[in-house]
């Protein structure tokens, strides 16, 4: 059965933090927004000024460019099928030669990779003045396997009709909830697809207690009882666009890393939800919280990245809760290895962030107030109770003659 999704404009929960490249190839910030299963809540538009062509393409923007995330994927599938776009369009002036087209990337849950899917060449020119809907079709050129896990991303963008000519306009509108009009803008997939449903599972708390893993970091316990009392853990912002930065125990110390129990054997897959609590010392630090979940060897070594992203929204500069999903495929977790846990601070996905400022996160607090840091699995995680060996008398045994 086939997938449609609708390109929604409101706020999305991922990003992957980096300043990726446009169509023009020149690097930049992006908004977030929501590629989903359901329509809108109504018509938005945005207008985008056109150039002197031949052009690479204009991406849809409201002051940065649009980046539309689907919610992670709950199956792997193999996105080779026809995929059918259907955009409302206009321009300002027939003379601003413009088609619209659409682009479709898969995201890789692990490490945020991106992979082109198929993109539309088109050189049909849009209504003028008045937006209409475009409705055209593309075949990827070879199918493209997406894990579970992976999320896809959409772009839409302005290309040539012919030339296009500076000095105009194009607009398109999204979030449409009427079928047929004004901002039902979609693609539809040949495949059907499923997404990742709200984990229900344990509950994994940050707390303040030593782990047994012994590295170079500060390294703490993660379990499913909740800390002592509310700790912080303050980092050092730096100049964007930068990679994840750890959380550190202190401004310019040493990085905090969280390790659950051993674990019994279990498959690891579906999605986590991050609640982390934070704040920024200043807004102009553009500081957003990013999260990692890594498996390892049961004395914290030979990490394996399963799930990585972060919440494209800047931390307030009060304590507040930062919730997003992040999610991986399904890997086996062998009986004594354990999750490891890395909150960071990034790009908050629209703007680099600002050196000179710190974030601070709150963590091994009470429920539901200040420190109540967690993550929720979509499985039930349990400690690997290791039972003694058999007893060993300190006696010399007697033999019978």
């Amino acid at each position: 059965m086939a997938t449609k999704l609708f390109l929604v404009g409101n706020a999305g929960d991922y990003t992957t933090g980096n300043n990726d490249a446009k169509l023009n190839g020149t690097t930049s910030g992006w908004s977030s927004v929501i590629l989903r299963t359901t329509v809108g809540l109504g018509s938005s538009s945005s207008s985008i000024s056109t150039v002197a062509g031949p052009t690479s393409g204009l991406e849809m923007q409201n002051g940065l460019p649009y980046a539309f995330y689907s919610p992670p994927l709950a199956a792997a599938v193999t996105i080779s099928g026809v995929i059918t776009w259907n955009i409302w369009a206009a321009e300002s002036s027939a003379s601003a030669n413009v088609a619209i087209n659409g682009r479709l990337e898969k995201v890789d849950g692990a490490s945020g990779a991106i992979t082109l899917i198929a993109t539309t060449a088109r050189t049909t020119e849009v209504a003028l003045t008045t937006r209409a809907v475009n409705n055209f079709t593309v075949t990827p050129g070879a199918g493209v396997a997406c894990k579970k896990g992976d999320r896809l991303r959409a772009r839409i963008y302005g290309d040539d009709a012919g030339t296009m000519a500076t000095g105009f306009t194009f607009s398109v509108s999204v979030s449409g909830n009427v079928a047929a009009t004004d901002g039902d803008t979609w693609l539809q997939l040949t495949e059907t697809l499923t997404f990742a449903s709200e984990p229900a599972g344990s509950q994994v708390f940050l707390t303040d207690s030593a782990s047994p893993v012994s590295t170079a970091a500060v390294d703490r316990e993660a379990w499913t009882t909740r800390g002592a009392g509310v700790q912080t853990a303050v980092t050092n912002t730096a100049a964007g666009w930068t990679v994840p930065i750890q959380m550190t125990d202190t401004a310019g110390g040493t990085v905090v890393e969280w390790y659950t129990r051993p674990l019994t054997a279990f498959t690891l897959g579906n999605a986590v939800r991050v609640n982390g609590r934070a704040l920024e010392s200043n807004a102009a630090a553009n500081a957003a919280l990013s999260c990692e979940v890594a498996i390892v060897n049961n004395d914290g070594s030979s990490p394996v990245v399963w799930a990585a992203g972060t919440l494209p929204t800047e931390l307030g500069t009060t304590e507040a809760v930062q919730s997003f999903l992040i999610a991986g495929t399904d890997v086996a977790v062998t009986a004594g290895q354990r999750l490891r846990i890395r909150l960071s601070i990034d790009d908050m996905g629209q703007f680099a962030m600002g050196a000179s400022q710190t974030a601070t996160l709150f963590y091994a607090g009470a429920a539901g107030a200040t420190g109540d840091t967690f993550l929720t699995f979509t499985q039930a995680l349990a400690e690997l109770i290791v039972p003694p060996g058999p007893h060993v008398s300190p006696y010399p045994q007697i033999l019978a003659h």
